[in-house]
């Protein structure tokens, strides 16, 4: 996979995470601050896994 590719994959999943951040929120959801987080956690791997895998292949 590309740097390039995998960039945009990442930024795809964030705005979609982003998006379902703000439809939990809308509905008022009790899960809101569980969802959030986990969410989070998740996208902060992703993203420093792919920044380890980019800087370790130049």
């Amino acid at each position: 996979m590309s740097p390039r590719l995998s960039m945009n994959i990442m930024l795809i999943l964030t705005v979609c995470y982003g998006a379902a951040v703000a439809i939990v929120a809308l509905t008022e959801s009790s899960a809101l601050g569980t969802f959030a987080v986990i969410g989070a956690i998740v996208l902060g791997v992703l993203w420093a896994a792919r920044s380890f895998l980019i800087r370790g292949s130049r």
